[in-house]
């Protein structure tokens, strides 16, 4: 990308953030925010983050989660929750709020699909202000603002941002939660959009009371034995590809059985595939039921995953993690990855 165009984009980010401030500054308005299907720790850092901050500058507003979280809720609440809300637990009152409110944010993805079918319908026929926040490709340009930047760590980072603009007073639950998206969406501050401003911002998240030994213990220091025992049937299946580019694990639905799978034991597992020496890109299969098998991909360097995933298994995400679906078994879920994942490698 040459500077020109660096800049214009740079130029255009800190614009919609003017516009979004100014649009909220109007009136007192009812806002309700909402994350993805199986929401990660960025997507739940920058709800509840968010949602305290504009708690503190008085507006009303309820947070929606359209499932349970794939990494312990209780990781990222640890403060007043009543305005918080599982569509698939709760479906009627979780509907009312949105349908009651004046404005809905679409935090941490770019299109209604990712909430799920039953939720998503709520988002496309919302009838108020729609605004997205979020830093995946291809954003849904139907809505009334869209705040997009693929070169940002996270959605954390830009709702840190946002916040930064406001001028507002970024308290210790907001700081605590903005905190763990931007340590479980860089990978502890690993992955290679981590950039000088994001660790800028993890420093003003630390002053104002986040810490990060404290967060990183709650997501990946608190696992009950089944879990580990589940990571280590996964890794027992660890397969590797004959030319030593790719990495494969995977889980059947009948390992999970075995071991109490609950949603977020799995989150991480597919990291575990690229500390193998040559490898470029590593998948984990999960069998969540016949002909409901998940995917999730990571990649180093120039291996685009997103690409991949939206060519193969209907899915997407960033340049080195990603994810998608298969409709077929685990087996020839992963004969299939083995004789197509090369086309990622061809410009990498």
């Amino acid at each position: 990308m040459s500077a020109n165009l660096r800049n214009l984009r740079s130029v255009e980010y800190y614009r919609m953030i003017d516009k979004i401030l100014r649009f909220l500054r109007e009136t007192p308005r009812r806002i309700v925010l909402t994350s993805h299907w199986n929401p990660d720790g960025d997507a739940i850092g920058s709800a509840l983050g968010f949602a305290h901050y504009l708690h503190g500058q008085g507006y009303h507003v309820d947070v929606v989660f359209p499932n349970l979280p794939s990494i312990p809720l209780q990781a990222c609440l640890g403060y007043s929750s009543d305005f918080v809300h599982v569509h698939s637990l709760s479906t009627e009152h979780s509907e009312a709020v949105i349908e009651t409110a004046d404005v809905l944010f679409s935090l941490d993805y770019n299109v209604s699909s990712r909430v799920g079918e039953k939720m998503s319908l709520l988002i496309e026929n919302f009838s108020g202000h729609k605004i997205i926040v979020d830093h995946h490709e291809g954003p849904d340009l139907t809505y009334d603002f869209v705040f997009s930047m693929t070169s940002k760590s996270s959605t954390c980072e830009m709702v840190y941002e946002l916040i930064e603009k406001d001028g507002g007073n970024i308290d210790h639950a907001c700081a605590d939660n903005l905190l763990t998206g931007l340590i479980t969406d860089t990978g502890s501050f690993r992955f290679p959009k981590t950039s000088n401003r994001t660790m800028q911002i993890a420093g003003k998240l630390i002053e104002a009371g986040g810490v990060p030994h404290v967060i990183h213990d709650r997501l990946f220091d608190s696992n009950p034995k089944s879990r580990l025992l589940l990571w280590g049937r996964a890794l027992s299946n660890l397969e590797i590809s004959k030319d030593g580019f790719a990495a494969i694990i995977f889980l059947r639905k009948a390992d999970l059985n075995e071991f109490n799978y609950v949603s977020g034991d799995t989150e991480g597992i597919v990291n575990q595939g690229l500390g193998v020496v040559g490898v470029l890109i590593s998948v984990f299969i999960r069998e969540d039921g016949p002909g409901k098998v998940k995917l999730s991909f990571r990649s180093k360097g120039n291996v685009d995953v997103n690409k991949y995933s939206r060519s193969h298994w209907s899915g997407g995400g960033h340049k080195n993690a990603s994810g998608g679906s298969s409709d077929l078994s685990v087996e020839d879920t992963i004969n299939r990855f083995k004789s197509t994942f090369n086309e990622t490698l061809i410009n990498a």
